[in-house]
């Protein structure tokens, strides 16, 4: 089933709280929302902190976010979903 949606997913590391990454994705003016996809399983689940997929309007939008945020501190890695793969 095909994605039209231009879509990253934003992990940030166990130790951020839930509170301190959505002010972080706020101050961005992305769209978002709690929740990841499933291709990375339970135990990466559990060893990670909070989980949101981004929604962009664009790939200009994307790239600018990623260039902003995917070297931070808080954040443990940013990748584009594979909503077809299903490891759970």
């Amino acid at each position: 089933m095909p994605h039209d949606k231009i879509e990253l997913i934003i992990v940030f590391k166990k130790e951020i709280a839930l509170a301190r990454a959505e002010e972080i994705l706020k101050e961005s003016n992305t769209q978002f929302r709690e929740g990841m996809d499933s291709s990375r399983g339970k135990i990466y689940f559990y060893s990670t902190g909070p989980k949101f997929i981004l929604t962009f309007h664009s790939e200009m939008e994307k790239d600018f976010f990623l260039s902003r945020f995917e070297n931070t501190d808080e954040v443990h890695e940013i990748y584009e979903p594979d909503w077809d793969k299903r490891k759970d």
